[in-house]
């Protein structure tokens, strides 16, 4: 899936250096009328919107004794527990109208993501009438690692990403995508442009599934860090 490119980027920059909100005038305190940038976050926070595009497939189950494997034949009389779906994928940097603050798409590729989700086995029930489901189906993520700005993302422990996918919500379009969501807490190594910082992250998008279970997924990303505080 092709999201960023620079007549695209080139594009985006004319249509918001046109828009009336991003006047010189209302670009900084100081201008005439009122200023239109603010930011009432803590100057504390870091925070970094980004889009990810993935592909995944089933990588192995997990059985109810905690066995994994890669057929799920092996697990026996009590059955598969949960399903190990690694995705893989480039992270882009998020263009945003200021005027309304919906996204507008990606303009430049930041990094990589690599990370396995563990999809309860009911998700096989997606291949099937949605409206057998329940209107949602949870899902976790604890290995996972995320480049962005010369930092390593990865999950700490105890802070397991905790999702949702919303089948209940039906198709978000006519391929079937499936809308999912999660959030977990985060940890950048010691290199980069966020180095050593902490925060939550949260993944908001949606993901297709084929009839052998591979799938593509985009998902808008939202990272809030902080120093930690010793």
């Amino acid at each position: 899936m092709q999201i960023s490119n620079k007549a695209s980027y080139l594009g985006i920059l004319a249509f918001i250096v046109g828009t009336p909100y991003f006047s010189a005038a209302n670009a900084a305190p100081g201008g005439e009328g009122n200023p239109q940038v603010f930011n009432p976050n803590s100057d504390a926070l870091t925070i970094t919107n980004s889009i990810t595009d993935s592909i995944g497939s089933i990588g192995g189950f997990v059985c109810e004794d905690g066995t994994i494997t890669g057929n799920p034949e092996d697990c026996g009389v009590d059955g598969v527990q949960d399903i190990l779906y690694p995705i893989s994928g480039p992270v882009y940097a998020t263009m945003v109208n200021p005027s309304t603050g919906e996204t507008m798409g990606a303009v430049q590729e930041r990094g990589t993501v690599v990370a396995t989700p563990s999809f309860d086995v009911s998700f096989f029930g997606l291949m099937g009438d949605w409206n057998a489901l329940p209107p949602t189906l949870d899902w976790t993520m604890s290995a996972f690692q995320m480049s962005l700005g010369g930092s390593t993302f990865e999950i700490i422990d105890g802070m397991e990403l905790t999702g949702r996918a919303f089948p209940g919500l039906g198709p978000a379009d006519p391929l079937g995508s499936l809308r999912m969501a999660g959030c977990a807490g985060v940890q950048a190594n010691n290199e980069g442009r966020y180095a050593n910082k902490v925060g939550s992250l949260c993944l908001n998008g949606s993901f297709t599934f084929d009839s052998n279970f591979n799938g593509n997924g985009v998902s808008n990303c939202t990272i809030v860090l902080h120093d930690p505080v010793q």
